[in-house]
């Protein structure tokens, strides 16, 4: 039974990775082609949990797993804030004028 829990452990991460990175790979590319998926996918083959064999470091494989997943999905959302959050310098009459601040003219300057 644990096993079995531990296959599906793995069959979970391993979907989580794949939509990761098909969303990070460009839409004509296929995930298939892409080096960072054909490592992800021999490892999972390589560390795979069957009822003949048990990988030595499951745990460790797992959580290398999980790390993976964990930087593509703080990447993507990385990236997403960037592009959400994205703005353009502003001058500096148009920060004061945020504010309801005049910024001094030349001729208030010459006058004094």
């Amino acid at each position: 039974m644990a096993n079995q829990q531990k296959v599906n452990l793995g069959r979970l991460l391993f979907k989580r990775l794949r939509r990761e990175l098909q969303e990070t790979v460009n839409s004509k590319e296929k995930l298939a082609d892409v080096p960072t998926f054909r490592y992800i996918v021999s490892q999972f083959r390589e560390h795979q949990v069957t009822s003949q064999k048990l990988c030595k470091g499951q745990n460790e494989v797992m959580m290398v797993g999980q790390t993976y997943l964990c930087m593509l999905e703080s990447l993507r959302k990385s990236e997403e804030l960037a592009q959400r959050y994205k703005t353009t310098e502003r001058s500096v009459e148009e920060s004061a004028n945020l504010v309801g601040l005049r910024t001094p003219t030349s001729q208030s300057v010459d006058n004094k």
